[in-house]
């Protein structure tokens, strides 16, 4: 019987070895966490709940809608619209920035509604070639200097210049020109984006999607590390020394992560590309507050270079995560990979969120201090060519990638279901021939 081995327990993982296993596939996952979920799980101190940084679900496929109930978790989830604000020079305004400029200040306000009439006037050029000639091509000056230049510096650490445009489309909507101006006035009512609707579960956390979805994959092996990959001989070694033999291997851990388990020389080629590859990881400070929230945003975006943080969430106000009369803060840092200042990151964002009113540092009950690395790939100008480059080997020795960090990607909660469900099908298909 053939056996297909999933490294990493993540969402993608999940729902790609539950659906082998439906096709009746032998089926391991081999997940380092003593959990499931990866990224999406959720950690329960004491009467709060925090998830692992921001993780909501926005369902734009009937598919995803169908899995979850079969599942039987669809109405587990509630539905919100979203509430979400941008920060610049200490003023709040809703999200999209773009189309609403009202709440700035009216220095701020003008120079995004100028420059934005101007780039308009200029009309559309030759092709953007870096992400900052297409934020001052779409969007004006105004709306550049005062947030899309210094949010993503944050976000990236990288400068918009060195940032490609193989990630905007989906995810920065361009407004008409009546729309800037409406939201200039504070006439613009209609949500739009991505992510305008979101579903999250009522309570317990994000972790009741990955627990779900593993309740149906008998073989889920949990805290087990891999060591190595030896495609020729196929077969994984574990940490304790144990070897797993595989018809078919997929894999949802990242992608600098398996390059270097595969045993043996890569070619130069690909080293070359491993080295090219650049990302970032976030620290995520999460808060358990006595008190009300200080908003009712559901996350607010900051662009300030003086603030460390570039997004702060308050989930209780979307889930019940907290106890009557508290609530949760969840503070998140972008920091190089690598960098050692982990607890100074941390420190520095509470402080911060104190001195902008959103936070009573008296009142913290529980606080925990978490890391994902990789958390966000960086698309700079090298990323496409690289990642080609290692797929093509990785398709020659037999191995198959699915998911945000093993793609090199950036990707949402339900892309995450959707590649597991495109893996199940892939591997199928092999199988069958």
């Amino acid at each position: 019987m053939r056996r297909a081995v999933v490294l990493g327990g993540g969402l993608t993982g999940l729902v790609a070895a539950e659906r082998l296993g439906r096709q009746g596939l032998e089926v391991a996952v081999l997940e380092r966490q003593a959990e499931p979920g990866g990224a999406c799980r959720s950690l329960v101190e004491g009467r709060f709940v925090f998830d692992l940084t921001g993780h909501l679900l926005h369902i734009a496929r009937p598919e995803t809608e169908r899995y979850l109930d079969d599942l039987g978790i669809l109405d587990a989830f509630a539905v919100h619209k979203r509430r979400a604000a941008v920060v610049v020079g200490g003023r709040a305004t809703p999200y999209p920035i773009q189309i609403n400029t009202f709440g700035l200040s009216d220095q701020v306000r003008r120079d995004c509604l100028l420059g934005f009439i101007q780039a308009w006037r200029r009309g559309g050029g030759s092709a953007p070639a870096d992400f900052r000639e297409w934020v001052l091509d779409r969007f004006g000056d105004g709306l550049a200097r005062h947030f899309f230049f210094p949010y993503n510096r944050k976000l990236y650490r990288a400068e918009p210049e060195e940032l490609s445009l193989d990630w905007v489309g989906r995810y920065v909507p361009k407004p008409d020109i009546e729309a800037v101006v409406d939201g200039a006035l504070g006439l613009h009512r209609d949500a739009v984006g991505y992510n305008a609707v979101f579903r999250y579960p009522r309570q317990g956390g994000i972790r009741l999607l990955p627990d779900a979805v593993a309740a149906h994959v008998p073989g889920l092996c949990l805290g087990k590390t891999v060591a190595a990959v030896a495609p020729g001989e196929r077969w994984v070694e574990l940490e304790d020394g144990e070897r797993i033999a595989y018809s078919d291997l997929v894999s949802t851990i990242s992608l600098p992560a398996l390059l270097d388990l595969i045993a043996g020389s890569l070619p130069p080629a690909v080293v070359a590309a491993r080295r090219a590859l650049r990302w970032v990881q976030v620290v995520n400070v999460a808060l358990g507050v006595r008190g009300r929230a200080p908003s009712d945003e559901h996350w607010l975006y900051f662009a300030d270079p003086e603030v460390p943080f570039y997004r702060v969430g308050f989930p209780s106000n979307h889930g019940r995560l907290a106890p009557r009369g508290s609530h949760t803060v969840s503070l998140e840092t972008s920091l190089e990979p690598g960098a050692g200042e982990v607890t100074a990151a941390a420190e520095e964002a509470e402080a911060a969120l104190a001195a902008a009113g959103l936070l009573d540092p008296e009142m913290v009950r529980v606080r925990r201090v978490s890391v994902l690395d990789p958390a966000y790939v960086v698309f700079d100008h090298a990323r496409k060519d690289a990642v080609a480059v290692i797929r093509r080997y990785l398709s020659e020795i037999g191995i198959t990638i699915a998911g945000r960090w093993a793609e090199w990607k950036y990707s949402a909660m339900e892309d995450a279901i959707l590649d597991g469900m495109a893996t199940a099908r892939k591997v199928g298909r092999r199988v069958a021939r």
